[in-house]
C-alpha cells in the first residue's frame, strides 16, 4: 500500500441522498480500517434516524451547523466540533445553517464509502445536490 495526497476537492465525487460527497479514502486505501469522505449538506437537509451495523462514524464539521441526536442524546456541532456516533445506534441530524455544512466524515471499519461508490450517483462537483426536497430515506 502506497501513500498518496488529495488537493481540495480532488477524489471521486458522488451525489447520496441530497449531499455532494467526496471520497478522500475508501476502504481499498486504507486495507478496510477507515473511510474518509468530505461531505456538503445542503441547507435544511433532514437525515432521518438510521444505524450502521458494525460501522463507527465520526464527523469533524468544517462549516455550518447540524443539530442532531445519537440514542437519547442530543447534540449541535459547529465549525470544529466533533461527532462520535459508535456502531449501532440509532442517529440522525438536521443541517440548521442557512448555508452549506461541511463536515469531514470518517467511518470504521469501513462500509459507508463502498455504500455510496456502488450507488454510481455522480455529482455536480460544485456542489449542486439533486435532491430539492431536503430530505434523506429511512
Amino acid at each position: 500500500m502506497a501513500g498518496f495526497v488529495l488537493g481540495p476537492g480532488e477524489g471521486p465525487v458522488h451525489e447520496f441522498h441530497g449531499s455532494v460527497v467526496v471520497i478522500k479514502a475508501s476502504g481499498e486505501d486504507t486495507l478496510g480500517q477507515l473511510g474518509v469522505m468530505e461531505f456538503s449538506y445542503p441547507p435544511g437537509l433532514r437525515v432521518h434516524p438510521h444505524v450502521h451495523d458494525g460501522e463507527d462514524e465520526m464527523f469533524y464539521l468544517l462549516a455550518g451547523e447540524l443539530t442532531g441526536f445519537c440514542g437519547d442524546s442530543q447534540w449541535t456541532a459547529r465549525a470544529g466540533s466533533f461527532v462520535f456516533v459508535p456502531r449501532d445506534q440509532l442517529h440522525g441530524f438536521t443541517v440548521t445553517s442557512s448555508e452549506p455544512a461541511k463536515a469531514l466524515v470518517i467511518t470504521g471499519p469501513s462500509q459507508l464509502d463502498r455504500q455510496i461508490a456502488t450507488r454510481r450517483a455522480p455529482a455536480d462537483p460544485t456542489g449542486a445536490a439533486s435532491n430539492p426536497a431536503g430530505t434523506v430515506p429511512s
